[in-house]
């Protein structure tokens, strides 16, 4: 092998060498990154999360056909900004806490739909009994339909999470195959080829094939011997 072969594959094996061990580095960098920092990396590549919304609910109580209602909606991430009734029997109101008188016995489908400074909506139902034996109180809790959207949010929400995470993974995985399989390639090349290959035979043979045999053929046989085995190169 000439000097200028020798030379371009050190510089072909350092160049490897130098890209391995930049990949095997900014894995390193973004693996420290990440445990430095979760929530923050995490919020980076999925995205901040929604502010959380309100969850109405109320409680009433009766005196009669008159019926006080209390709004114990809960806050989200922001404040609360309006209230809507309605008592179901055609008649609606817009403070916070309210009162109402029906005109009738029956059941009545009573709602609350509260909305919050970020315009987020959550509307409570409830059921209020007017009659003789009708219950004295009650409460309306977060409706089926707001109930259903917000399992659909965090599903969605949870599975994409899930997916950045594979691919986070996914990507250090083959980065690191990458750049280990690159490192050993470049030092492959770097490693010096020798200018001599040793062959070892088990002594038991060779002696053997040496008192067997006359000095005169003994270097011969040696040889003959040599070329039957397999040596790598």
């Amino acid at each position: 092998m000439d000097m200028r072969s020798i030379h371009s594959d050190r510089i072909w094996g350092g160049g490897l060498i130098l890209i391995g061990a930049l990949l095997l580095g900014t894995v390193f960098v973004l693996a420290l990154g990440i445990l430095g920092d979760p929530d923050g990396r995490y919020e980076e590549w999925l995205g901040a999360e929604d502010p959380a919304g309100p969850e109405g609910s109320f409680e009433w109580s009766a005196n009669g056909r008159l019926i006080q209602f209390v709004d114990t909606s809960r806050e989200g991430d922001s404040a609360l900004r309006s209230w809507v009734w309605d008592f179901g029997d055609g008649m609606t109101a817009e403070e916070q806490q309210t009162e109402h008188r029906f005109g009738d016995d029956g059941n009545f489908p009573v709602t609350l739909q509260v909305t919050d400074v970020n315009g987020v909506v959550s509307t409570a139902e409830g059921e209020v009994e007017i009659g003789p034996e009708a219950a004295t109180s009650g409460s309306g809790t977060i409706g089926l339909a707001d109930m259903a959207d917000q399992v659909i949010s965090t599903v969605e929400r949870n599975t994409q999470a899930g997916l950045v995470v594979l691919l986070v993974i996914g990507m250090f995985v083959v980065l690191t195959m990458i750049g280990g399989r690159v490192l050993r390639q470049g030092v492959n090349i770097m490693r010096p080829v020798p200018d001599r290959v040793s062959v070892k035979l088990r002594p038991k043979e060779l002696k053997l094939i040496l008192e067997d045999n006359a000095p005169g053929v003994q270097s011969t046989l040696v040889e003959e011997e040599l070329e039957k085995v397999d040596v790598p190169v």
